[in-house]
């Protein structure tokens, strides 16, 4: 009888270990599953429609105060200094961007500040989304600027200097030479006089999160 009971309990030991391993790997695989599935997400290219999304993150310290940058990698030395969190590598976008036909301008060098000039590239059309929204809208209808111009996007390039700075930067307000993309509409140096800012009434609350579409123009 004791040896039938040894044995019973064996079975039910065996076949305990085997369910939790197999929970153990079920769990494993949820979690490997949910991080990728975040990962697809975070930057996604369309190549016929010749686009490129990302996701981010409404900063709202940039409802009030002044900033010239629209959209920064959140582990970018510039991370905290935009009106967007960005949630993808300068690197990765810019390769996703080069993946869609766009041109790096790499026009812009550091000493080139105050003397009027603008960033060059592709033109990129940008639009911004959220849940709850229902449509995407020009992303300059989120910026406040105190000199106000028709936004133009351009794919600057300058992935050497972004390495080697590490802000982060993916979308300037005004010409950069370190963002991946920034705007000609203003010249290198000229966020030092005009002041820029996201629309509180126009973006979600602070936290919410968005997709940014960069569409090639030409």
């Amino acid at each position: 009888m004791k040896r039938i009971l040894s044995i019973i309990f064996s079975i039910l030991f065996i076949g305990v270990l085997a369910v939790g391993c197999s929970s153990g790997e079920q769990s494993s695989n949820t979690q490997k599953q949910s991080t990728e599935n975040k990962e697809q997400k975070t930057l996604t290219v369309d190549k016929n429609k010749k686009e490129v999304k990302i996701s981010a993150q409404v900063n709202g310290k940039y409802f009030t105060e002044n900033t010239r940058h629209g959209v920064v990698f959140k582990d970018g030395k510039n991370g905290e200094k935009s009106v967007l969190r960005g949630f993808v590598k300068p690197e990765d976008f810019y390769n996703a961007l080069i993946s869609i036909g766009a041109k790096p301008g790499n026009n812009l060098e550091a000493s080139d500040k105050g003397k009027g000039k603008k960033v060059e590239g592709s033109k990129l059309n940008v639009y911004i989304t959220w849940n709850g929204l229902g449509k995407e809208i020009p992303f300059s209808d989120i910026i406040y600027s105190s000199d106000p111009r028709p936004m133009d996007i351009r794919f600057g390039g300058n992935l050497a200097h972004a390495k080697k700075m590490n802000t982060g930067c993916i979308l300037c307000l005004d010409s950069c030479p370190v963002g991946i993309t920034s705007n000609s509409a203003y010249a290198f140096g000229e966020s030092d006089t005009v002041k820029f800012h996201g629309k509180k009434d126009v973006l979600p609350k602070d936290g919410t999160d968005v997709t940014v579409i960069f569409r090639l123009a030409e």
